[in-house]
C-alpha cells in the first residue's frame, strides 16, 4: 500500500480531483465515488480504478474491509491525510473514503418497463429518481440531453449507488422518440392536462414513462405522440408533486398492477 500521500500538489490526487467537474468526467469517462457503503457497493462491480482514504476509515471494521477488498482486487488504495483527503469529498462529514471509479455502460434498449428523465435539472430529484426506479424494477433510464450530468456528485449520492447498477442512457427527444416506436411501447407521459386518473389506467408490458422537467413540465415532442397520460389524484391542498416522488408512485402502481396480473394467474 502506498505509504501516504500528504502534499495536495500530488499529480493522482489532481488527476482525481479534476473528476469533479463534468467536463473531465465525460472526457475520461470516470467519475467520484465517496462513503463507505457505495464504494463497498462499487467493489463488486469491477468498476473501480483507484482508492483514497484517509486515517479514520480503519475507525470502522466495514472502512477497514474495503481497503482489504480494494488490496485484495489489486485495486490502488492510497493513504491521505485529513486534509488531502478533503480536495476530493464534498460532504461535511466525510467518511473517509473516495473511489475513482469508470462510468458503466449497457446495450441500447426499450423493452418492458423504462423510465424517461425529461429535463430533470435538480441533482437530488434525478438521484432519488434512479433510487426509486431501480427499486422498482425499472429496467432502464433514459435521460434527455441537457438534463443534470448523473455522475454529478449530488446525483450519485442521492442514487446512494443505483447509478452503478440501473442502465441509463442519454439520448435526444428525437432519438429516444425513434427508440420507443421501433420497440412498440407504449408512451406515458405524468401529467395534470387531459390525462386519467392513474386508478384507471391498465399499464402494458412496454411503456415508457415520462417525467418532466419540474418547472415547465414535459417536452411538446413527447406531448404530441403520447398514447398514455396519467394523472396522481391529489386529495390535499397541493397542485402537484415532485417529480421523483410522481415518478415513484406511478412506477409502484405498474408494479402493483403486474404482481395482481401474476397472482391471478397462478
Amino acid at each position: 500500500m502506498d505509504a501516504g500521500i500528504t502534499s495536495k500538489n500530488n499529480e493522482r490526487l489532481r488527476r482525481a480531483k479534476r473528476l469533479q467537474r463534468k467536463k473531465y468526467r465525460d472526457q475520461l469517462g470516470m467519475f467520484l465515488l465517496e462513503g463507505v457503503r457505495i464504494v463497498g457497493d462499487a467493489l463488486a462491480t469491477s468498476l473501480v480504478d483507484e482508492l483514497f482514504f484517509g486515517p479514520r476509515l480503519y475507525d470502522t471494521p466495514r472502512g477497514a474491509e474495503v481497503v482489504k477488498r480494494a488490496q485484495n482486487q489489486g485495486i490502488p488504495a492510497l493513504k491521505c491525510s485529513d486534509e488531502v483527503l478533503a480536495e476530493l469529498t464534498e460532504t461535511v462529514s466525510s467518511q473517509g473514503v473516495v473511489a475513482v471509479v469508470r462510468k458503466p455502460s449497457w446495450p441500447l434498449s426499450c423493452s418492458g418497463l423504462m423510465l424517461v428523465a425529461d429535463g430533470i435539472q435538480d441533482p437530488g430529484n434525478m438521484g432519488s429518481l434512479l433510487r426509486t426506479a431501480a427499486g422498482a424494477g425499472v429496467r432502464g433510464l433514459l435521460v434527455v440531453q441537457g438534463s443534470v450530468d448523473l455522475y454529478n456528485p449530488k446525483v450519485v449520492r442521492s442514487s446512494m449507488g443505483a447509478v452503478l447498477h440501473l442502465p441509463h442512457w442519454y439520448l435526444s427527444r428525437q432519438d429516444i422518440l425513434q427508440l420507443v416506436r421501433e420497440n412498440g411501447s407504449t408512451l406515458a407521459l405524468a401529467d395534470l392536462l387531459q390525462a386519467e386518473s392513474m386508478w384507471d389506467v391498465r399499464f402494458p408490458n412496454d411503456v415508457a414513462l415520462v417525467v418532466g422537467n419540474e418547472a415547465w413540465g414535459i417536452h411538446a415532442d413527447f406531448r404530441k405522440e403520447a398514447q398514455l397520460r396519467v394523472e396522481i389524484p391529489l386529495t390535499g391542498a397541493v397542485e402537484s408533486l415532485n417529480a421523483s416522488v410522481a415518478a415513484g408512485i406511478l412506477l409502484y402502481e405498474i408494479l402493483r398492477q403486474r404482481r395482481s396480473i401474476r397472482n391471478s394467474q397462478e
